[in-house]
């Protein structure tokens, strides 16, 4: 049984505009995370870099399944395909995983609507560890938490 896998999903709709999210999701303004969704994310550190420049690295401090976890990422983006990858580097996950890669493609469609792609890429510590799946969930849900509070604005 492989060890490696792939788990994806998409939010479709956004209501805010998509350039937002893509700006939260790629690093430039990820530190407003904590005040848009305090209930999920509660602190977003820069570790070296700065906000806006590729290949930077961020600790991510957030609430799933109702555990305080942490994730050392560090971000690669690709402007013009619209795609945002984070690479974790340490924290939580990495203690069942030996490589865990988040990736966002944010898709327009139409005038004012964009589609979310969301992709975890992992491997497995061994075969009884499962998919990440509450990982997959809360980016879901933090994605749509996102455009709701957003909206609002």
């Amino acid at each position: 049984m492989s060890l490696a896998g792939k788990l994806e999903a998409e939010v479709e709709m956004i209501k805010a505009n998509g350039e937002q999210i893509f700006h939260i999701c790629s690093g430039r303004k990820a530190h407003h995370t904590p005040k848009l969704c305090p209930e999920m994310v509660t602190k977003v550190d820069l570790h070296e870099g700065d906000w806006d420049t590729h290949g930077s690295i961020k600790v991510w401090t957030y609430v799933t399944e109702g555990k305080v976890e942490t994730m050392k990422e560090k971000v690669s983006v690709d402007e013009e395909s619209r795609i945002v990858k984070l690479t974790a580097l340490e924290g939580h996950c990495l203690e069942l995983y030996n490589t865990y890669n988040l990736i966002f493609h944010f898709i327009p469609k139409g005038e004012t609507d964009t589609v979310v792609k969301i992709t975890i890429q992992y491997e497995k510590k061994n075969d009884d560890v499962p998919p990440p799946q509450k990982y997959l969930d809360f980016v879901v849900g933090l994605i749509k938490g996102l455009d709701a509070q957003l909206t609002k604005q």
